[in-house]
């Protein structure tokens, strides 16, 4: 009586491993392998861009130091000249576009801001440094004449984005392979790389 009762168990039991389409398995396996891929590539290239990131942490550095610079040239200036003289609006509008551009995806607005920057500054330097009320103030005839050009002329550096650019053009040689591929697919990209002319274009 017990051997009858777990006869039709086993039976429906084996039915139901017949019915099972292998089909089914190797697509779960499939897809169990791509996205096994996709995360291994996701964290394999986001490890990778670190490299890339520490390049933009030292290049936004000499950005802030622009835009202190900045600051530094608007304060000597703004005792001299009215808020309406072009030459301070000019340096003004880099200053502003400096810091709102300060992103890894508009490197090339704010180092374009920066270039424009070298320029204007240079000119309202000349403009104070003829100013006979600037020239009778001791302290800021040294800060016109001295003090403020040697910081103008420190930003003139390329340095930190060149080896900027040097990590992000690695980075995106690598990214041209079949793991970069498939780390694009999840959302990874390619690094932006500004031209260092572009930083000196005048």
């Amino acid at each position: 009586m017990s051997e009858n009762t777990d006869q039709p168990a086993e039976v429906l039991l084996q039915e139901e491993k017949r019915s099972l389409d292998p089909r089914f398995a190797f697509v779960l396996m499939v897809i169990m392998i791509v996205c096994a891929l996709l995360i291994g590539a996701n964290k394999a290239w986001k490890k990778n861009r670190s490299g890339v990131n520490e390049g933009f942490e030292l290049w936004l550095e000499s950005n802030e130091q622009r835009c202190e610079t900045a600051y530094n040239l608007l304060t000597v200036a703004d005792r001299y000249l009215p808020e309406s003289n072009s030459l301070t609006a000019a340096v003004r509008t880099d200053l502003l576009a400096m810091e709102q551009s300060a992103t890894m995806d508009q490197m090339k607005a704010c180092v374009e801001a920066g270039s424009r920057f070298l320029k204007d500054a240079a000119a309202l330097l000349t403009d104070l440094a003829g100013n006979q009320d600037v020239l009778q103030d001791a302290r800021d005839s040294m800060y016109v004449k001295l003090m403020l050009p040697q910081a103008v002329e420190q930003c003139a550096n390329t340095a930190a984005l060149d080896a900027y650019n040097k990590a992000a053009a690695g980075y995106n040689d690598g990214m041209h392979s079949f793991s970069g591929l498939l780390a694009r697919l999840t959302g990874i990209d390619f690094a932006p790389v500004v031209d260092t002319a572009s930083e000196n274009a005048g």
